[in-house]
């Protein structure tokens, strides 16, 4: 039972040099090869806020798994789906694979987060209540970030290698290709790692640039789709490291001792990696009375030896899921559909002075609209068809805003309430004379803080702090008479004269 801990700053170098020393030849059957610990170093090295953000992130999934309770489920009933894009990056024919061996893999991805793998037979019985359906599937994009019906599956010829180091399979200017938009896919580049590392995985809390897993083409899907005579030809090196991708770590820890951890309560206590196809009990650490758990995915055991998640696991992926990918859960990118979405081009102009104009971004997502319907309450157009519109607002008020947008049979409607708050030109004190109530209304850029009502002798007899642009002075209280009315603001502080009226 594991405690996870981010190993120690790591210079590129070293990070390369001491995973220079395990096997490297894991598709020709000489034992796996995840590189993503080493990867995560490299990571550490290059980016200086990836440690920050990466632990800032567990701290978060750990709080909400005490909260909840380790090993159950976020919502029960609840299943949750992740569009993927497979990007094949080749030298040669032998590398570009086939679609088949990608749906292939995208069924074992299924099968496996699921567990509906054909291989929960091999579970052992004292394994078995631990074993978890994660409640977390796959589906292929079916459409792309500029919202063209697509594939899932690019395609791109290269004269380039690819090493973890380097991580140029990502980059369309080394050789790679981009990745698509990480809040709308889980991006899964596929290609001929040096050194025939299976795969490697980028963790939460990497840059956006970066996220996604990298797998070695002949790992990639189950047989007869993948034609590769490997140990790994059942496609469980996917879903070793989209483990990784939503925060898993080796069952052994971070290092070889029974002591360390991966974080998880209920995988055992494990000295190092398992590889190859072990039988019966195998202990690695007096603590477990049933031994290592090498059928765990997260272990480096052959993938026709590999066949479950523990509930603990499933737990922590849900929850790191939601903490650090939730955009995910909303995507719509494999329904072929559309999703009406705006804002302002400029985030602060949802606060505008009357007679400013303001300028809108349609941000749907999904399929691309072709027609644009916007409504504007207390806005000059009042209706627009353009794409990205610009409208004046002439008075102060409160005022809503629609998109409707439409691509053949589909259509999708966002209305934001009282989205645009146009203020004054200038701050406004009335009425004055005033009976029983001082309005005072603030401009937008502007920030009254603090309102005193003074006598002629000096004596304040109201004194407020300001929470909204629109204040309230109660004056029912004081005599007729001519007062001072101090306003401090970001502006300063001004003074005016009111007068209340019997």
């Amino acid at each position: 039972m594991r405690t996870f801990t981010l190993t120690a700053l790591l210079s590129v170098s070293l990070a390369i040099a001491s995973f220079a020393q395990q096997p490297t030849t894991a598709a020709n059957n000489r034992g796996r090869t995840c590189a993503t610990e080493a990867y995560m170093a490299v990571q550490q090295a290059q980016d200086p806020g990836f440690r920050a953000r990466r632990e800032d992130l567990q701290r978060k999934v750990q709080q909400s798994l005490a909260q909840q309770g380790q090993g159950q489920p976020l919502q029960a009933d609840v299943v949750v789906t992740i569009p993927v894009v497979f990007h094949v990056v080749y030298n040669d024919n032998s590398e570009n694979i086939s679609d088949a061996a990608l749906l292939s893999q995208l069924e074992v991805l299924n099968a496996d987060f699921r567990r509906l793998n054909a291989d929960t037979l091999n579970t052992p019985d004292y394994f078995r209540s631990l074993a978890a359906d994660t409640r977390i599937e796959f589906c292929l994009a079916s459409v792309d970030p500029e919202g063209n019906l697509t594939t899932g599956i690019t395609r791109t010829q290269t004269t380039s290698t690819f090493e973890y180091a380097f991580d140029n399979v990502k980059y369309s200017e080394k050789g790679g290709v981009a990745g698509w938009d990480r809040d709308q896919y889980l991006n899964i580049w596929v290609c001929n790692i040096k050194g025939e590392i299976l795969g490697y995985a980028s963790p939460p809390g990497a840059r956006a640039g970066v996220d996604g897993v990298v797998l070695h083409y002949k790992a990639v899907g189950a047989q007869p789709a993948n034609a590769f005579d490997t140990n790994y030809n059942m496609g469980r090196t996917a879903t070793h490291e989209v483990g990784h991708w939503l925060g898993l770590g080796h069952v052994w820890g971070n290092g070889y001792s029974c002591s360390d951890s991966d974080g998880i309560d209920d995988t055992p206590n494990q000295l190092a990696e398992n590889t190859g196809c072990n039988t019966g009990v195998k202990s690695s650490c007096d603590d477990s009375p049933f031994g290592d758990m090498y059928q765990n995915y997260m272990d480096y055991s052959d993938d026709a030896c590999m066949n479950l998640f523990t509930k603990g696991q499933a737990s922590y992926m849900q929850t790191m899921l939601a903490t650090s990918r939730g955009n995910l859960l909303n995507s719509i990118a494999c329904s072929g559909t559309l999703r009406s979405n705006f804002k302002t081009t400029s985030p602060i102009d949802t606060l505008a002075i009357a007679g400013n104009s303001i300028r809108f971004t349609d941000a749907s997502v999904g399929l691309r609209p072709t027609t644009w319907l916007w409504e504007f309450e207390g806005g000059i157009p009042a209706t627009s068809t353009e794409q990205h519109p610009v409208i004046s607002y002439p008075r102060p008020g409160r005022y809503s805003v629609m998109l409707t947008i439409t691509n053949g049979n589909h259509s999708s409607t966002e209305v934001k309430e009282n989205l645009i708050h146009v203020t004054v030109s200038d701050l406004v004190v009335y009425p004055n004379p005033a009976p029983d109530f001082i309005t005072l209304e603030q401009p937008a850029r502007v920030l009254v803080r603090h309102v005193e009502l003074i006598n002629q002798t000096g004596q304040v007899l109201v004194s407020e702090e300001t929470k909204d642009r629109v204040l309230r002075l109660d004056v029912r209280h004081l005599p007729q008479g001519i007062y001072i009315l101090r306003i401090k603001s970001s502006n300063g502080t001004e003074v005016r004269k009111v007068s209340v009226l019997r």
